[in-house]
């Protein structure tokens, strides 16, 4: 099948442009193999993150249509379905389809699909997301937890700190002292951990505020 990839480049500091390139692909390619075939077929220059291609890893998420998702994970067919129901205006059904790629949302553009994620490391880093050494107290064992407790940890344990999440934050976006959505879920972990000694010390320090300085400060 052919497709059409727009995908917005740009170098640090300047304005974003639009490069089409035009594919031949297989619906079940993911959006991944598309841009590794632009890149080793039509355009070197391209530059995007990729490691795992299993969505492991998280180095891959872009935007996608206007959402952030995995280029690993996210495939031509289903990309074509999602956009064919919710058809543009003056759009036509019969024409080539089309897959519009872009860099995350709230981080600076480095180049292409690359982006700084200083602060999302940063604001990650602000909640102390460890468990505390203080409830280390006997090194000769495990630290054992029963089934219920660690089933409190399920959900936000999955997190692969993609910066999906963080791209697609509206408070993130109008406030920039917020930790965003991947900070919180990863201080409700730590709180949740049995493990922890330091739950209360947290939630105090976590309610104080959510700029990042005042969270390192009092986490130290």
């Amino acid at each position: 099948m052919e497709v059409l990839f727009k995908v917005i480049r740009q170098t640090e500091n300047s304005s974003p442009v639009v490069q089409i390139y035009r594919l031949e692909a297989e619906p079940g390619n993911t959006i991944l193999d598309c841009l590794n075939q632009i890149k080793w077929e039509q355009d070197g220059t391209l530059a995007y993150r990729k490691n795992c291609r299993n969505t492991i890893c998280g180095s891959c998420a872009i935007r996608i249509n206007g959402r952030s998702a995995l280029a690993c994970k996210e495939n031509l067919k289903s990309e074509i379905e999602r956009r064919e129901n919710i058809p543009e205006p003056g759009s036509n059904a019969s024409s080539i389809p089309e897959i519009t790629i872009a860099p995350l949302g709230n981080m600076p553009v480095i180049k292409d699909l690359v982006v700084d994620m200083s602060s999302f490391w940063d604001n990650l880093e602000a909640i102390a997301p460890y468990v505390s050494t203080s409830g280390r107290q006997v090194p000769e064992r495990e630290f054992l937890q029963t089934p219920q407790e660690r089933s409190l940890l399920d959900q936000t344990g999955n997190c692969i700190m993609c910066g999906a999440c963080y791209s697609e934050c509206n408070a993130r976006e109008v406030n920039s002292d917020f930790v965003g959505p991947h900070a919180l879920a990863k201080a409700y972990r730590m709180v949740a951990d049995s493990r922890d000694g330091l739950n209360e010390n947290r939630l105090e320090n976590y309610n104080y505020d959510t700029k990042c300085d005042s969270l390192l400060s009092e986490s130290r």
